[in-house]
C-alpha cells in the first residue's frame, strides 16, 4: 500500500501523540448527549501512528461494543478517575478532518444548537478503500516525479553553465497559472485579503470559446475563482442547483482549469470520496459544491463564492439545519477567507449585512434586460386564454427570431381540485394535504402523492372532482391550440431541461425550472404574479423578486422580459429595477415587527411539558421574547403526531450564543431521560413529544 506518511501528506503534517498517553475522541453518534469529546488511552502499538483527525475505533459502554469516533486532540492526563479504555484501532492512516474544519463544525453546531458530529457527516464522505488506495498511489507517483525532476534539474545546469533551459511543451499555460487582469484580478486581491463583498450579477448568457453557452454571471464568478487560484490559494464555488453547478464547471473548464473538485449529492460515495482526499491535499484546489462544499477542506483558503444565497435548495434540511450561507460567514472569519455573494435579486440576509456594513455593495448598477408590464390595470380573469393579447403578441414575435420562455407558478396539470358538488377545496384523505392534478385525470395529493381514487368531499359527500387554476402542463397544451404549429417544450421538476437550441420554441417552465437557451430567450413571459405573491409565506415577495430577476436574466441582449399581470410594490420593484429599495423597506419593516432576518428565530417543538421547560431556561436572558406555545396540526407532509406544540423564540444577534446553549441544554436533558423517566417511562429520541430545535428555519413564519 502506498505510504500515506510522505512528506508533505496530511498524514505528515498532522499533530501526532508526541508521547501523550490520552486521546480526545469525539464519538460519531446521532444522540445529543454525546456531543463532547472522550477520554481514551492510546496503546503503545498505535502511539507511532495516531494523529489528530484520524477516524478510529473505540469501545463504548463495553469492551466488546466499538464504535467509531474521530481524534480531535492528545493530553498528558485525564479528568476521569478511573482507567482509560484503550483506542482499538484506526481505521485509516489518512487524517480525514482537518483542524479548520472541526474548528467549523464546532462553531456552527453550537451556534445552531446542535451537534459536531451531525454537521462531520456532511462534511465527511463514506470512506472507498478502493479510492483511497488509488488516491495515495497516484500522490506517491507524483512526489517520485517531482523528486526525480529535481535531482535532474541540477545535472543539467552543470551539464550547459549559463544556457537556459528549453521548455517541455509549447502548449500555453492553464488560466489558473495565467497572469490573471482586469477587474475579477482585483476582486481575487480583495478577496484573499480577507474582504467581504456582494454583487449583483447582470443579465445576459455568454458564449465561450468552446461554443457552449452559460449564465453571464458563471462565466465571471468562474474568471474570479481562476484569479484567486493564480495567487496561490483555494477558492470554494457554492450554487443551490446541479445546473448551476454545470455552467460553472463549463465556465472553468473553458478558460483553462478542469482540474477541480466536485462535491455533489448527485455524486457516486466513490466519486464523492475521491473528491474529498483531493481537496485534502496540501495544494490550492477550486472546489465547486452544492451546500455542503462549504465544509470541504480547502488548503489556503482564499475565498468563499457564494451564487443566489436566497434559494431556499441552500438551507440543509438536516440536523442542525445550517444555511450555506451562515456557515460560510463562519468559516470566512475563522480562516480570515475572502467571502463573496453574488445574485441577480439580493436576499434580505445579505441586505441586512449591507447596511450593517459587514458586506460591500458594487458600486457600478448590473447590466439589465429590459422589462415592462403588459398593463397592470388587467386582473387575470380580464382575458380570455392564458395570457393576454400584448403578451400573446410578444410571444408571437419573438418566435419569428428564436425561442420564447413563459415562466408558470406550478408544476403539474392543474394544481387546485375543488368538489363539482359544493366547490370546497379537495383535502387529502391521508395527511389533510391539498389535492391537484399532477396528470389530466388522475387527482392525488400535493403533500404525500397519494391517488385520490376513493375520494369523499367532507362537506356534501361529493365523489366527482374537477380542476381548478394552470399549472405547467395545462399551460402546454393550452398553447399548443392557441399557437397552432409552434414547438411547445416543459421544464418542470418532472421533465427537466438544462438547455434548449436558438430555434423557435415556446419553453413552458416552472419557478427555478428554465433551461439556459443559446444566445438568450428572445422573450421571456412571466405570469401568474399575482398567485405568487399570494403564497402564505414571510418571504413572498423576496422569492418573487428572486424568480423574476433569475428568469429576466435568460433574456437575450435585444430581447425583452414580459410581466403578464399583477400590480403592487412588488411588481413595480422589479419592472422599474428597484429592488434594493424594496429591500431595504422590508427589512424596516421587519425591524419594527421583530421578523428575521432583523432578529434570529428558533423553533421549539415537542409535548407542551417539554416546550415549557425549554423556554424556562430564556426566562433571565433580556431581549427575547416567545410566540406561543400553540398547537401544531396533525398529519401534513411529515405526518406529524396529534397533542404537540411549538413555540417560536425571538432573539438578537448578541444573545444568539446564550439562547442556543440554554436550549442545548434543555435539548440534551430531554434525550438524556431525565423528564421522561419521572413519568416512569424510558429515554429516547424516538418519543413523540421529545424536544426538537431549529434555529434560523426561513419557513418558520410560514402559512
Amino acid at each position: 500500500m502506498p505510504d500515506p506518511s510522505a512528506p508533505a501528506s496530511p498524514f505528515a503534517t498532522a499533530e501526532a501523540a508526541n508521547g501523550r498517553p490520552v486521546a480526545k475522541i469525539l464519538l460519531d453518534s446521532a444522540l445529543p448527549q454525546l456531543d463532547h469529546l472522550f477520554d481514551y488511552a492510546i496503546p503503545p502499538e498505535l502511539a507511532d501512528d495516531i494523529r489528530v483527525g484520524q477516524r478510529v475505533r473505540v469501545p463504548f459502554r463495553s469492551k466488546e461494543r466499538k464504535t467509531f469516533g474521530y481524534v480531535i486532540g492528545f493530553a498528558e492526563r485525564s479528568d476521569f478517575g478511573g482507567e482509560l479504555s484503550p483506542v482499538a484501532d484506526i481505521v485509516t492512516l489518512v487524517p480525514l478532518l482537518s483542524a479548520p474544519v472541526w474548528r467549523l463544525a464546532r462553531a456552527v453546531a453550537d451556534r445552531a444548537g446542535g451537534s459536531a458530529g451531525d454537521i462531520l457527516r456532511l462534511a465527511i464522505p463514506a470512506r472507498q478503500v478502493r479510492v483511497e488506495k488509488q488516491h495515495l498511489a497516484a500522490a506517491a507517483a507524483r512526489q517520485q516525479a517531482d523528486e526525480a525532476e529535481a535531482e535532474a534539474a541540477p545535472e543539467v545546469s552543470e551539464a550547459a553553465p549559463g544556457a537556459e533551459v528549453a521548455p517541455e511543451s509549447d502548449t500555453a499555460p492553464e488560466a489558473s497559472e495565467a497572469p490573471q487582469e482586469g477587474a475579477e484580478a482585483d476582486i481575487a486581491a480583495q478577496l484573499v485579503a480577507g474582504s467581504r463583498l456582494a454583487l449583483t450579477a447582470s443579465h445576459g448568457p455568454d458564449r465561450l470559446h468552446t461554443g457552449e453557452w452559460v449564465g453571464g454571471w458563471a462565466a465571471q464568478l468562474a474568471r474570479i475563482a481562476l484569479a484567486v487560484h493564480a495567487l496561490g490559494r483555494s477558492a470554494i464555488l457554492i450554487a443551490p442547483d446541479y445546473r448551476d453547478l454545470d455552467q460553472l464547471r463549463d465556465a472553468l473548464a473553458a478558460l483553462g482549469h478542469d482540474d477541480i473538485v466536485r462535491v455533489d449529492s448527485r455524486q457516486s460515495n466513490a466519486e464523492r470520496y475521491a473528491g474529498f482526499l483531493r481537496a485534502r491535499d496540501l495544494e490550492p484546489r477550486i472546489i465547486l459544491g452544492n451546500r455542503s462544499a462549504v465544509y470541504a477542506p480547502a488548503h489556503a483558503l482564499g475565498a468563499i463564492i457564494l451564487w443566489d444565497d436566497g434559494d431556499p435548495v441552500l438551507a440543509e434540511p438536516l440536523s442542525p439545519y445550517v444555511h450555506a450561507r451562515d456557515a460560510a460567514l463562519v468559516r470566512a472569519e475563522q480562516e480570515t477567507a475572502g467571502l463573496f455573494f453574488a445574485a441577480h435579486a439580493r436576499s434580505a440576509e445579505v441586505q441586512r449585512l449591507v447596511d450593517l456594513g459587514y458586506v460591500r455593495a458594487q458600486r457600478n448598477p448590473p447590466r439589465r434586460a429590459r422589462v415592462v408590464h403588459a398593463d397592470a390595470s388587467l386582473a387575470p380573469d380580464a382575458f380570455a386564454g392564458r395570457v393576454p393579447e400584448f403578451a400573446a403578441r410578444t410571444i408571437r414575435e419573438g418566435l419569428r427570431t428564436g425561442p420564447v420562455l413563459v415562466q408558470v407558478a406550478t408544476p403539474g396539470y392543474a394544481p387546485v381540485a375543488v368538489c363539482e358538488d359544493c366547490g370546497d377545496l379537495a383535502r387529502c384523505g391521508f395527511c389533510n394535504g391539498p389535492i391537484g392534478f399532477r396528470v389530466i385525470g388522475r387527482a392525488s395529493c400535493r403533500w404525500c402523492g397519494e391517488y385520490a381514487s376513493d375520494w369523499h368531499c367532507r362537506t356534501c359527500d361529493g365523489t366527482r372532482l374537477v380542476e381548478r387554476g394552470m399549472g405547467s402542463g395545462r399551460t402546454v397544451e393550452q398553447f399548443e391550440r392557441q399557437f397552432e404549429g409552434a414547438r411547445v417544450l416543459l421544464s418542470d421538476g418532472e421533465h427537466p431541461r438544462e438547455r434548449v437550441d436558438a430555434r423557435p420554441a415556446i419553453v413552458v417552465a416552472t419557478r427555478g425550472a428554465e433551461p439556459l437557451a443559446a444566445g438568450g430567450y428572445r422573450a421571456v413571459v412571466l405570469l401568474d404574479a399575482e398567485r405568487l405573491l399570494s403564497i402564505e409565506t414571510l418571504r413572498a415577495g423576496e422569492d418573487c423578486l428572486r424568480w423574476w430577476e433569475n428568469a429576466a436574466a435568460l433574456t437575450a441582449p435585444d430581447g425583452i422580459c414580459l410581466m403578464a399581470s399583477g400590480g403592487g410594490p412588488v411588481v413595480r420593484a422589479f419592472v422599474t429595477g428597484r429592488v434594493e429599495e424594496w429591500l431595504r423597506d422590508e427589512l424596516r419593516d421587519r425591524h419594527a415587527l421583530r421578523y428575521p432576518p432583523a432578529v434570529r428565530v428558533a423553533s421549539v417543538s415537542g409535548g407542551l411539558d417539554e416546550v415549557e421547560r425549554a423556554l424556562q431556561q430564556l426566562a433571565s436572558i433580556p431581549g427575547v421574547d416567545h410566540l406561543g406555545p400553540t398547537p401544531l396540526p396533525s398529519g401534513g407532509p411529515t405526518r406529524a403526531p396529534t397533542g404537540l406544540v411549538r413555540a417560536i423564540v425571538r432573539f438578537d444577534y448578541g444573545h444568539g450564543a446564550e439562547v442556543a446553549s440554554r436550549l442545548r441544554g434543555a435539548l440534551v436533558a430531554d434525550a438524556a431521560g431525565s423528564a421522561s423517566r419521572a413519568r416512569g417511562r424510558g429515554p429516547g429520541r424516538a418519543r413523540p413529544e421529545a424536544l426538537k430545535l431549529r434555529f434560523d428555519d426561513r419557513g418558520v413564519f410560514d402559512g
